[in-house]
Parts: C-alpha cells; sequence; structure tokens
C-alpha cells in the first residue's frame, strides 16, 4: 500500500500540459466539477464533463493502466448503492427479476448516481495524479484555507506515507515470529490485530511529538511565516477553466440532449 502511494505521488510530479497547470485553477476545476454534477440530474453535462477529463487524463502522460485501477478500486463502493436502486424507487415495473419488480424510476435514478459517482471519481483521480500533495494543501492556503489548517493538513499528509511504512514493518515483524494467519486461532488473530493497532498508535504519538519538537527548536510558533510557492495565472490556466464553465452553461441554456 506504501509502494502504491510512492507511485501515485511520482505521477504527479511528471511533466506534461495538465500537470503544470495552475494548482489553484486544478483544485477549481474539480469543485466545479463534482458541484454541478452533484447539484444537476442531467446526464448530458455530466457525459461532456466525463469527457472533458479523459482527454485530460490523457493529455497528462500517466500511467494507464494504474489510473484504470485507481478508478476501478473506487467505484464497487458506488455501484453497490446503485444496484438497489431500481428495486426500492418508482411505480413502473418494467421487468421482474426472481419475482422482484424492476422500476422504471430507480432504474433512471440508479444510472443518474451512477453517473455523479464516476465523474467525481475521475475528477480526485485527475486532482491526485497531476498535482503533488503539497501543491494541493497550498492552493487551499491561497484559496483563504487558514495558515494552522493548511500546516495540519500538510503534517497529515506526509505522515500518512510513514504510518503505512512502519504498518508494514510490524506485519511484517509479526509474520516472522510465526503470527501467520493460516497457523494461527481466530481468537489469537484478532488479539495479533489489536496488538498491531495499539503499537502504531503508540508510534504515531511518538513521532508528533518528536515532530513538535523538532519543530519548536527551529523556532515554529503560530504567528511563524512558512514560506509559500509562487503562482501565477497564465493564459493557459485561463484556457483550461473556459470549456469547464461554458460546459454548464451551454447545456442548461440551450437544452442540449444526448440522452
Amino acid at each position: 500500500m506504501h509502494g502504491d502511494i510512492y507511485l501515485i505521488e511520482l505521477e504527479s510530479m511528471k511533466n506534461s500540459p495538465i500537470h503544470n497547470i495552475d494548482p489553484r485553477v486544478k483544485l477549481i476545476s474539480i469543485l466545479f466539477i463534482i458541484l454541478c454534477s452533484s447539484l444537476f440530474n442531467n446526464l448530458t453535462m455530466m457525459a461532456f464533463f466525463e469527457v472533458y477529463l479523459i482527454i485530460s487524463l490523457l493529455l497528462s502522460n500517466l500511467s494507464l493502466k494504474m489510473t484504470i485501477l485507481r478508478i476501478l478500486m473506487i467505484l464497487p463502493f458506488g455501484i453497490f448503492i446503485v444496484l438497489f436502486q431500481p428495486f426500492i424507487r418508482g411505480e413502473t415495473v418494467i421487468y421482474s427479476l426472481f419475482g422482484i419488480p424492476v422500476f422504471l424510476e430507480g432504474l433512471n435514478f440508479g444510472i443518474l448516481l451512477f453517473a455523479k459517482f464516476f465523474v467525481s471519481i475521475t475528477c480526485i483521480v485527475l486532482l491526485s495524479s497531476t498535482t503533488p500533495t503539497f501543491k494541493v494543501v497550498e492552493a487551499l492556503k491561497k484559496l483563504g484555507l487558514p495558515a494552522f489548517m493548511s500546516m495540519l493538513l500538510g503534517l497529515m499528509i506526509r505522515y500518512l506515507y510513514l504510518i503505512f511504512e512502519n504498518m508494514q514493518k510490524l506485519i511484517l515483524s509479526h509474520k516472522s515470529r510465526g503470527q501467520n494467519h493460516k497457523k494461527v486461532s481466530y481468537k489469537l488473530q484478532l488479539k495479533n490485530i489489536g496488538n498491531l493497532i495499539g503499537t502504531l498508535f503508540v508510534k504515531s504519538y511518538e513521532q508528533g511529538e518528536r515532530t513538535y519538537f523538532a519543530m519548536l527548536s527551529r523556532g515554529y510558533c503560530e504567528n511563524s511565516n512558512i514560506c509559500d510557492l509562487n503562482y501565477k495565472l497564465s493564459i493557459y490556466d485561463i484556457i483550461y477553466m473556459i470549456p469547464i464553465i461554458l460546459i454548464p452553461i451551454l447545456v442548461l441554456f440551450y437544452n442540449i440532449t444526448l440522452f
């Protein structure tokens, strides 16, 4: 898992037209797309958004295999909710599956819900794959997030890698001592998992204290000025945002329908 996160971070540091877009622009664009997808029940709008996101992914020079796997790993959480909709919502019965009625209204709502979920997943994958985490935090700070919160968020994200690395070391040490789940009872497995969680919590707490004291020794306080990255909007950033703003306007006001 730690390796997967590390690979994602490496992907976000590549050089491409999308990687070079201002992080603030990408963050605002992603939030705008997710907001429009949530507010409007319009499949055409979501189809245009998805096409735009796929084009952005293709221009990002990302690993196609890793991108598809990341999307597929999250999809089951949405599909599980969507599958129930045709059976619990609506009045017009269009089919009977093993005696259970399938409703037209529920089927339409399920398709719409899946489209919203798929667009949102693609947005998150695009942002995380083309923008390093520290730049996302810096963009949030530039957009008005309080400095204290941005500092906490940055530390939390950075230490996720360390926590995963510690977790892998603990699991490996347990296996090396013969605590393999195939050779021990279920009760002992639960006890081992509890020990792992407790040890990981203590290690994380101790790491937090060491980090805080290290920051204090370097002169950190609540009024400290942390160095900011200088971002300047370019013509490419504006061009990137224009289609995102135009898509909902054209679809809604000109009643463009594909479905």
